[in-house]
């Protein structure tokens, strides 16, 4: 995957559900909802897993 500058990606929280039902959040830079999804499944091993834990992506301003 090709470098971006982080100047132009947003900054997005994903939210997601773990095995215990707790709310969990992560903070990441992308081009887009798409992106932060894919993004997020490479670096966490449960999001990776559980692909329907998924509740929020929210893009931050």
């Amino acid at each position: 995957m090709p470098s971006i500058p982080i100047k132009s990606c947003n900054k997005y929280v994903l939210s997601y559900k773990d095995a215990s039902n707790n709310t969990q959040q992560i903070g990441i830079y992308a081009k887009d909802a798409y992106d932060c999804l894919m993004l997020a499944r490479g670096f966490n091993s449960y999001v990776h897993d559980h692909p329907n834990s998924v509740v929020r992506i929210q893009q931050k301003f």
